[in-house]
């Protein structure tokens, strides 16, 4: 993450994590039986939508740690904002497997915008103010039953949570066979490609 906040010349605000050992923190999600590592990552995302509401952000832009960018982000960006509908509550910068619907013609030069289908993962997302409120609103945090990235894809099918993406994706999960999630021990998941991949510019491989 430093490497590309620093060759990116982006500003990140690095959010602490809920441990999986933090058993403080997860006695909020005593009811649930998910597995520990989940129910971490939960928290740790919900947490993350309390601050963005408490400090009464315009918007927000939500990344996990394990992620590589595309070199041109901030132009492509910049279109996509021209272009994204007023109505959106999340913007998908990647997002694994899933499905899209309704494509928006837009001016975007290079990528194109859908609305959400069916998205899997939690890795680059955008919520605006009232999408923000909404999830929390929406997310059973005392007691949630699936994955953080399930929950709010259900949020989506059912037109509860106004959502688009951006294809092809600009930022995706970068790793390496050692890095094996807490979330679904044991696996790896899909990779996708950028087109100028940051890291892959930096000489980082996976």
């Amino acid at each position: 993450m430093k490497a590309l906040e620093s060759y990116l010349d982006l500003d990140f605000e690095i959010i602490k994590t809920v441990s999986k050992y933090d058993n403080e923190a997860l006695s909020r999600l005593n009811r649930s039986d998910l597995n520990i590592g989940t129910r971490a990552c939960y928290l740790s995302h919900y947490s993350t939508l309390e601050l963005i509401v408490k400090n009464e952000y315009e918007n927000a832009l939500i990344l996990e740690d394990d992620i590589d960018i595309e070199l041109n982000i901030t132009d492509i960006m910049a279109e996509v904002h021209q272009n994204l509908p007023y109505d959106w509550d999340m913007l998908y910068l990647g997002h694994c497997a899933g499905r899209q619907s309704e494509y928006f013609e837009t001016d975007l030069t290079v990528h194109v915008l859908h609305k959400t289908g069916k998205p899997e993962c939690t890795h680059a997302y955008a919520v605006s103010a009232k999408g923000a409120k909404k999830l929390l609103e929406k997310l059973d945090i005392n007691n949630p039953t699936h994955n953080i990235d399930e929950d709010i894809s259900s949020l989506i099918m059912a037109n509860e949570i106004t959502s688009y993406s951006i294809v092809p994706y600009i930022i995706i999960q970068f790793k390496g066979a050692s890095d094996l999630s807490d979330v679904s021990p044991g696996i790896l998941g899909e990779t996708y490609p950028l087109m100028n991949p940051t890291l892959r510019f930096l000489g980082y491989t996976h």
